[in-house]
């Protein structure tokens, strides 16, 4: 077996070298004669097909647009798209995305909280929150009939969006408040991008809605502070805004705002004419507005009578005079005006008198705070004598110009703060005060005037100032003291001596 094995492999080699001739030598002699010489190879690289650069592209395509898709979603279903702010006294802000769906509902100070409560609307249609909320403000009586504003302020980066928005919501809340049997006064405005009334919202814990609309106040009138009006209602400043004492080009507004927590008109003006000791029937010119004083709720009110101009503040909750003004009035000619003539009552008290201004005596009784006052005197130089007291020095009762100091009467200008009445122009007496027609008085002469006209002695008073000045051509004493936590204004007549012009005003 051995010997036939061998046998066949013999005859596997012998036909393997037939199969295959042996060329080496050739193979070696074309080598030595192609020496030196450089054969260059060209290299064979296969071609890649068009499809699979069209398929990677068309999946990076899928991808950006898979991301845009996800981008887009999230910005029209996540991010806030406007910002709603409801005001009245609660303070409440709804965020709400392109679909006008609520992201989140924040209340801004206690009294949100209270209307906001454990409800949830996270993902709820603006109409039915805003539809929740002013239900949950009705039936926690902060929208009543005393009080019965509200401000809506729509946020949008797109100004045209962000008032469409406003003026739907503010139309949905009237039809929502007019539904309930209820009308309230609805204001609307498009908030503008301001760092400075956030700054403002911020510090006096307010939105930056009602921040826009006390600045657009502020813009409009005079002699309020941002502090002054922060802490007001809504009711209240629309009622500041609907006195015509502010125009508002920036603020829609539907409905009008309560005023029937207050005495009304009518009793407001009773409550000036009797102060100032005139008849309705004898006012020849009437003015009134609703406004504010150092954080109280005021009606303003201008008259004309008897020659004289008259400014009254009176509280409106309670009728109290907050502040007064007399002085002549410009439109008449000197000497027409009758200061005494006429009979009313002031501060409760009968007063009476009669007299004119072209040289007919003039006598009257009557008291300005419950204390009996007597005098006589003309207006044309003859002597004017006056008794009693005009108002309290220790916050209750300050006296009057002594019994029996006299002078010479000049119808002067008078600025009268609080309960303060009549004038006053001695020439002697009076604590030693002399001032004539023919010389001039001495500035001392002049501050012992004022001190008597106020019933206050030197060592009472505080002087701010004391100095001789002209007014339209007259030399004047220009003389300020305070005393207590009254405020004294004094122009008096360097020529005679005579109570030009007075203030008293209480601090």
């Amino acid at each position: 077996m051995r010997n036939k094995e061998t046998s066949e492999n013999a005859k596997i080699k012998q036909a393997y070298v037939n199969a295959v001739p042996d060329i080496c030598d050739v193979i070696l002699s074309d080598c030595e004669k192609g020496k030196g010489t450089v054969v260059m190879m060209a290299e064979t690289k296969k071609k890649k097909s068009i499809v699979k650069y069209m398929m990677a592209a068309a999946g990076m395509l899928v991808v950006l647009g898979a991301g845009t898709l996800l981008l887009n979603s999230y910005q029209v279903n996540y991010k806030v798209a406007s910002t709603i702010s409801l005001e009245v006294n609660p303070s409440i802000q709804i965020m709400v995305n392109e679909k006008e769906r609520v992201l989140e509902v924040k209340a801004l100070n206690k009294d949100g909280a209270i209307v906001v409560g454990d409800m949830d609307f996270s993902g709820s249609d603006i109409d039915v929150t805003v539809n929740a909320l002013i239900g949950s403000m009705l039936r926690n009586g902060y929208l009543n009939e005393l009080a019965n504003s509200i401000l809506i302020s729509v946020d949008n980066d797109d100004p045209v969006k962000g008032s469409r928005l406003q003026e739907k919501l503010t139309e949905e809340v009237n039809q929502l408040l007019e539904a309930d049997g209820f009308f309230g006064a609805v204001l609307g405005q498009t908030l503008m991008n301001d760092n400075t009334l956030q700054q403002q919202a911020d510090r006096y814990g307010i939105t930056t809605g009602k921040a826009q609309l006390i600045q657009q106040i502020l813009d409009s009138t005079t002699g309020h502070t941002f502090e002054e009006l922060a802490p007001l209602s809504i009711n209240e400043l629309n009622l500041i805004i609907a006195s015509g004492a502010a125009e508002m080009e920036k603020v829609s507004t539907l409905g009008n705002a309560s005023d029937k927590a207050y005495i009304g008109e009518e009793k407001a003006k009773e409550a000036a004419f009797a102060h100032a000791g005139v008849a309705a029937g004898d006012v020849i010119y009437y003015e009134m507005d609703m406004d504010v004083e150092k954080g109280v709720m005021v009606y303003e009110i201008d008259f004309k009578c008897g020659g004289y101009e008259y400014e009254y503040d009176v509280n409106a909750r309670t009728g109290d005079i907050v502040k007064n003004k007399k002085e002549i009035d410009d439109d008449m000619p000197r000497g027409t005006q009758s200061p005494s003539g006429g009979t009313g009552t002031s501060g409760g008290t009968a007063q009476a008198g009669e007299g004119a201004a072209g040289g007919t005596a003039q006598t009257g009784a009557g008291a300005s705070d419950g204390t009996a006052q007597t005098g006589t005197g003309t207006a044309d130089g003859t002597t004017q004598t006056q008794t009693g007291t005009t108002m309290p020095s220790d916050g209750t009762q300050t006296p009057a110009p002594p019994a029996g100091s006299s002078g010479t009467y000049y119808h002067p200008e008078q600025h009268h703060e609080d309960y303060h009445h009549g004038s006053y122009a001695p020439t002697q007496g009076g604590g030693g005060s002399t001032g004539t027609a023919s010389g001039t008085i001495t500035l001392e002469q002049a501050k012992e005037i004022a001190l008597n006209h106020a019933g206050l002695t030197a060592d009472a008073v505080y002087f701010e100032k004391a100095k001789l000045d002209y007014d339209d051509g007259m030399q004047i004493y220009e003389v300020e003291f305070i005393s207590g936590n009254v405020d004294y204004e004094y122009e008096i007549d360097a020529l005679t001596g005579a109570v030009w012009d007075y203030e008293w005003d209480y601090d």
